[in-house]
Parts: structure tokens; sequence; C-alpha cells
């Protein structure tokens, strides 16, 4: 009886290859995690970089007064850099308003979120457009 007992109770040391093919399946499993999350970020930080410079450009209007055709090339040229398309600033302040009058700056455009599918056992990123549009308003200040 003890015999048996001492055979059930003991432990067997895990062989080398067992040991690695666990470390591998969790440096697998870490990987993809972390390209799940980076590929969910990148659209975040995107967002939020327009979103800055819509902010920069409002100010530059409370100066102004308006969107100046230069300033709105320029403000197209950077949204374009974080991903947006077929912009548009219908509602957009783009003639000199008196000092004390509101001003608006309206952006809509389309941004494509990646975003990671799986079929069955394959996954990758499939192009999701989504809709952006920022609305901002201020007092002219010139």
């Amino acid at each position: 009886m003890k015999k048996i007992k001492s055979i059930f109770i003991r432990k067997k040391k895990g062989a080398v290859m067992e040991n690695m093919l666990v470390m591998l399946v969790g440096l697998v499993f870490s990987c993809a995690f972390l390209v799940i999350i980076f590929g969910a970020f990148s659209g975040i930080s995107d967002k939020w970089g327009m979103q800055q410079t819509a902010r920069e450009y409002l100010l530059i209007m409370e100066t102004e007064g308006y969107l100046s055709p230069m300033d709105q090339a320029a403000l197209q040229e950077e949204l374009e850099h974080y991903g947006l398309y077929n912009i548009t600033f219908d509602g957009t302040t783009t003639s000199e308003v008196e000092y004390g009058s509101r001003i608006y700056l309206k952006i809509s455009g389309t941004y494509d979120d990646n975003i990671l599918a799986f079929a069955g056992a394959i996954s990758k990123y499939t192009s999701h457009p989504s809709q952006i549009s920022i609305q901002r308003q201020t007092t002219a200040k010139q």
C-alpha cells in the first residue's frame, strides 16, 4: 500500500521539450495580445491627433476671425496625414466676422478603422470606414 501511494504522490520533473513548448505557446499568445492592443490604440491616437489639430486651427480662427483658404488647405493636409479622407468643411466660418461674433469649425470625413477580424483560425486586418465629425465653436477676438 505504501508503495502504491509513493507512485502517485511522486511528481515527475517536466522534460526540457515540454517546458519549451509551454514557454513558446505563452510567447505566441503574448505577441498576439500585443498586436491587438497596439492596433486598437493606433486608431485612438489618430482620432486624438485630429481633435488636437482642429483645436489648434480654431485658435488661429479666433485671432483672424475666420478660416482662410490657406489655413483650410493646411488643415486638410494635416487631417489627411492622420488618415482622414473625403474631408468637408460645410458650416465652417470662411468669411471674416466682427469682434465678438460666433465662429464655427465643422469638419467631417471618413476614417478607416483597422479591425482585426477572425475567420476560422486565420486572422487579418479589415478596413472599417467610419464617419468622423468634429464641431467646435468660439468667439472671434481679432
